[in-house]
C-alpha cells in the first residue's frame, strides 16, 4: 500500500509517495494524490505534566510567579493528577504526528513513573529532574536552570554523564544569564535562549551545543528567541511546545506561530527543523539511525494550498493519517 503524493526530505519535495510496508520513497506511481507526506515532526521540549492546568492559569502572572521552584506550577501539580495530565498531552502528540516527545520531568522519580504506561508509539526521551537531596533519576537530566539549582547542576551532568545520558538546561529565558558556566558544563542542549546577545550564542555553536526554543511559549512572557541569528551561524536548533498548560502539544500549531513570527525564515528552514531539529545532537557519535528516513514513521496532510509548503503551514491543513517508526 502507498500514500500518494509529494515526500518532504532535508533536501526539499521529492518522489511521488511513500510505501507504508517498507516507508521507502517511491520515484513513480500512477497519477493520483493523497495529499503531502511529510516525516513524523519532533517536539524537543515539553513538561506535559502540568497540561491540564490550562483553564485555570491565573492571568497577568510573572514567569517566575507561574513556573518558577516556587511557583503556581508546582502548586498546581502538588494538588493535582500529573498522569492524568500527561496523558492527555501525549494524546495530543500522537494526534499530530509528533514521533519524538523530550519531556522535562518534575517530580523525581515518580515524575519518571508516571510515563510507565504511556502507549506512546514514538520515541520519548525523559529527563529527569531529583526531589529534594535525591540523586538524578533517571539518565537524562532536565535542569530549569543554573539560577535555580547552583551547584547542584556539576552533580546533575556529572551523573548524567556517567550514565550517557543526555542533558538539557533551560537559559536566557526571561533575561539574559552569563554564558561562561553553561559552556563549561557542556550540556548537549540549551533551551529558550531568549535573550541571549550574539557573543553568547556564537559561544554556544562554537562549543557543539544545541538550542530548542519555544516561541510560543516564550511569546506568552512577552519574550521571543533569536531564531534568525541562530540559523545564521548554523546552530543546531529544535523546537518544542514547552508548558502544557500554555500551548498545545501540536507541532503544526508550533510552526505556523513560527512562520507568523519569523517571515524572514523561509518555510522549508522552519518545516526542516520541525522534522530533523537537532540532527546534529543525535548524531554526535555519528551511529545515529533516527534520521534514517528508512526508518522513520510520516504524516500525511491534506492538500490546502496549490504550493507544498503553504499547504502545510495553511491553517486548513489537516492530518489524514500516521505511520509510525519501524
Amino acid at each position: 500500500m502507498f500514500w500518494k503524493g509529494p515526500v518532504f526530505t532535508k533536501d526539499g519535495f521529492t518522489g511521488k509517495g511513500i510505501d507504508l510496508k517498507t516507508c521507502s520513497i517511491a520515484d513513480a506511481l500512477d497519477d493520483g494524490e493523497d495529499g503531502i507526506i511529510v516525516p513524523l515532526f519532533r517536539n524537543c521540549h515539553t513538561h506535559l505534566g502540568d497540561t491540564l492546568a490550562r483553564d485555570d492559569v491565573p492571568e497577568g502572572l510573572t514567569l517566575a510567579e507561574l513556573v518558577g521552584p516556587s511557583g503556581w506550577k508546582h502548586k498546581w501539580l502538588a494538588d493535582n493528577d500529573a498522569e492524568a495530565s500527561i496523558r492527555a498531552g501525549m494524546r495530543e502528540a500522537i494526534a499530530s504526528g509528533t514521533g519524538l516527545v523530550m519531556d522535562f520531568r518534575e517530580g523525581g522519580k515518580a515524575g519518571l513513573d508516571a510515563f510507565e504506561d504511556m502507549e506512546y508509539p514514538g520515541t520519548l526521551i525523559l529527563l529527569g529532574r531529583p526531589e529534594k537531596d535525591e540523586e538524578l533519576p533517571g539518565d537524562n537530566a532536565g535542569i530549569s536552570s543554573l539560577a535555580d539549582v547552583g551547584e547542584m547542576g556539576v552533580k546533575l551532568v556529572r551523573q548524567s554523564r556517567k550514565r550517557n545520558g543526555l542533558v538539557g538546561i533551560h537559559h536566557s529565558e526571561n533575561e539574559r544569564e552569563k554564558i561562561r558556566a553553561i559552556i563549561n558544563l557542556k550540556p548537549d542542549f540549551l533551551v529558550h535562549m531568549c535573550h541571549a546577545t550574539d557573543d553568547d550564542l556564537k559561544a554556544v555553536k562554537s562549543a557543539g551545543i544545541s538550542i530548542v526554543i519555544c516561541p510560543r511559549s516564550n511569546s506568552y512572557f512577552g519574550n521571543l528567541p533569536p531564531l534568525s541569528k541562530m540559523l545564521e551561524l548554523r546552530i543546531d536548533v529544535g523546537f518544542g511546545t514547552d508548558n502544557g498548560m500554555l500551548c498545545t502539544a501540536n507541532m503544526l500549531d508550533e510552526i505556523r506561530f513560527i512562520r507568523q513570527e519569523f517571515d524572514s525564515v523561509d518555510l522549508q528552514q522552519i518545516l526542516s527543523i520541525a522534522c530533523f531539529g537537532l540532527d546534529d545532537m543525535f548524531n554526535k557519535d555519528g551511529t545515529s539511525t533516527y534520521s534514517n528516513l528508512d526508518q522513520s514513521g510520516w504524516v500525511l496532510l491534506s492538500r490546502a494550498a496549490e504550493d507544498n509548503f503553504e499547504s502545510v503551514f495553511s491553517p486548513n491543513a489537516e492530518i489524514l493519517g500516521v505511520r509510525w517508526r519501524n
